[in-house]
Protein backbone atom coordinates (compact mmCIF):
# COMPACT_ATOMS: atom_id res chain seq x y z
CA UNK A 1 0.00 0.00 0.00
CA UNK A 2 2.76 2.20 1.22
CA UNK A 3 4.70 1.63 -2.09
CA UNK A 4 1.56 2.74 -4.26
CA UNK A 5 1.01 5.95 -2.31
CA UNK A 6 4.67 6.36 -3.65
CA UNK A 7 4.31 5.64 -7.16
CA UNK A 8 0.55 7.82 -7.57
CA UNK A 9 2.86 11.15 -5.62
CA UNK A 10 5.52 10.02 -8.29
CA UNK A 11 3.00 10.15 -10.78
CA UNK A 12 1.41 13.20 -9.96
CA UNK A 13 4.93 15.24 -9.38
CA UNK A 14 5.62 13.94 -13.06
CA UNK A 15 2.12 15.32 -14.19
CA UNK A 16 2.74 18.65 -12.49
CA UNK A 17 6.06 18.92 -14.05
CA UNK A 18 4.78 17.91 -17.83
CA UNK A 19 2.06 21.00 -17.58
CA UNK A 20 4.60 23.13 -16.26
CA UNK A 21 6.93 22.91 -18.99
CA UNK A 22 4.00 22.81 -21.33
CA UNK A 23 2.50 26.34 -20.02
CA UNK A 24 5.99 27.77 -20.00
CA UNK A 25 6.57 26.52 -23.85
CA UNK A 26 3.11 27.99 -24.97
CA UNK A 27 4.12 31.56 -23.11
CA UNK A 28 7.34 31.64 -24.68
CA UNK A 29 5.74 30.85 -28.37
CA UNK A 30 3.59 33.83 -27.43
CA UNK A 31 6.07 35.82 -26.61
CA UNK A 32 7.74 35.10 -30.04
CA UNK A 33 4.88 35.74 -32.18
CA UNK A 34 4.06 38.75 -30.97
CA UNK A 35 7.29 39.72 -31.66
CA UNK A 36 7.90 38.48 -34.57
CA UNK A 37 6.53 41.37 -36.62
CA UNK A 38 8.98 44.09 -37.38
CA UNK A 39 7.30 46.56 -36.59
CA UNK A 40 5.68 45.03 -33.36
CA UNK A 41 9.31 44.26 -32.45
CA UNK A 42 10.51 48.01 -32.87
CA UNK A 43 8.00 49.19 -30.87
CA UNK A 44 8.90 46.93 -28.05
CA UNK A 45 12.40 47.78 -28.54
CA UNK A 46 11.43 51.45 -28.27
CA UNK A 47 9.23 50.73 -25.19
CA UNK A 48 12.14 48.37 -23.47
CA UNK A 49 14.74 51.36 -24.56
CA UNK A 50 12.79 53.67 -22.56
CA UNK A 51 11.97 51.94 -19.91
CA UNK A 52 13.04 52.91 -16.18
CA UNK A 53 12.72 49.77 -14.42
CA UNK A 54 9.44 47.95 -14.16
CA UNK A 55 6.34 50.26 -13.76
CA UNK A 56 8.46 53.33 -12.84
CA UNK A 57 6.55 56.00 -10.76
CA UNK A 58 7.63 58.66 -13.06
CA UNK A 59 7.60 57.06 -16.81
CA UNK A 60 9.58 58.68 -19.63
CA UNK A 61 7.44 60.49 -22.08
CA UNK A 62 8.63 58.30 -24.94
CA UNK A 63 6.72 55.48 -23.51
CA UNK A 64 3.37 56.54 -24.25
CA UNK A 65 1.56 56.18 -27.61
CA UNK A 66 1.59 59.92 -29.23
CA UNK A 67 5.75 59.86 -28.57
CA UNK A 68 5.76 56.25 -29.87
CA UNK A 69 3.77 56.76 -33.30
CA UNK A 70 5.98 60.30 -33.61
CA UNK A 71 9.30 58.71 -32.96
CA UNK A 72 9.34 55.56 -35.15
CA UNK A 73 6.98 57.00 -37.83
CA UNK A 74 3.81 54.89 -37.64
CA UNK A 75 0.54 55.98 -37.41
CA UNK A 76 -1.05 56.12 -33.60
CA UNK A 77 -3.84 53.23 -34.36
CA UNK A 78 -0.55 51.00 -35.83
CA UNK A 79 0.83 51.51 -32.86
CA UNK A 80 -2.31 50.76 -30.24
CA UNK A 81 -2.89 47.44 -32.28
CA UNK A 82 0.83 46.27 -31.54
CA UNK A 83 0.91 47.43 -28.52
CA UNK A 84 -2.40 45.30 -27.99
CA UNK A 85 -1.20 42.35 -28.93
CA UNK A 86 1.75 42.70 -27.01
CA UNK A 87 0.35 42.94 -23.81
CA UNK A 88 -2.24 40.05 -24.77
CA UNK A 89 0.97 38.12 -24.68
CA UNK A 90 2.36 39.70 -21.56
CA UNK A 91 5.13 41.27 -22.58
CA UNK A 92 3.95 44.89 -21.66
CA UNK A 93 1.84 46.51 -19.56
CA UNK A 94 0.79 50.43 -18.89
CA UNK A 95 0.38 52.49 -16.06
CA UNK A 96 -1.78 55.78 -16.32
CA UNK A 97 0.22 59.21 -15.24
CA UNK A 98 -2.50 61.75 -15.19
CA UNK A 99 -4.45 61.79 -19.30
CA UNK A 100 -1.49 59.88 -20.60
CA UNK A 101 -1.08 55.83 -20.52
CA UNK A 102 2.19 54.83 -20.23
CA UNK A 103 4.12 51.28 -21.40
CA UNK A 104 6.96 49.52 -20.18
CA UNK A 105 8.16 46.19 -20.63
CA UNK A 106 7.37 43.03 -17.73
CA UNK A 107 10.09 41.85 -15.77
CA UNK A 108 8.42 37.83 -16.00
CA UNK A 109 8.41 38.49 -19.77
CA UNK A 110 12.37 39.96 -20.05
CA UNK A 111 13.23 36.90 -17.64
CA UNK A 112 11.70 34.56 -19.74
CA UNK A 113 13.13 35.34 -22.63
CA UNK A 114 16.67 35.68 -21.06
CA UNK A 115 16.49 32.44 -20.09
CA UNK A 116 15.52 30.76 -23.29
CA UNK A 117 18.08 32.58 -25.34
CA UNK A 118 21.12 31.91 -22.94
CA UNK A 119 20.20 28.24 -23.17
CA UNK A 120 19.87 28.61 -26.70
CA UNK A 121 23.51 30.38 -26.43
CA UNK A 122 24.92 27.42 -24.51
CA UNK A 123 23.51 24.92 -26.86
CA UNK A 124 25.08 26.36 -29.74
CA UNK A 125 28.46 26.87 -28.22
CA UNK A 126 28.37 23.22 -27.79
CA UNK A 127 28.73 22.20 -31.51
CA UNK A 128 32.14 22.48 -32.38
CA UNK A 129 31.12 24.31 -35.90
Amino acid sequence: MLMQIISYIEYLTFRIFINTVAVMESTIVEYYKALSNPVRLAVFMHIANESEGFAPATPKKESCVTAISRILSIPQPTVSNHLKVLKKAGLVRSIDVDTHCYQYVTKEATEMLLNQSTYLFKQANKNPY
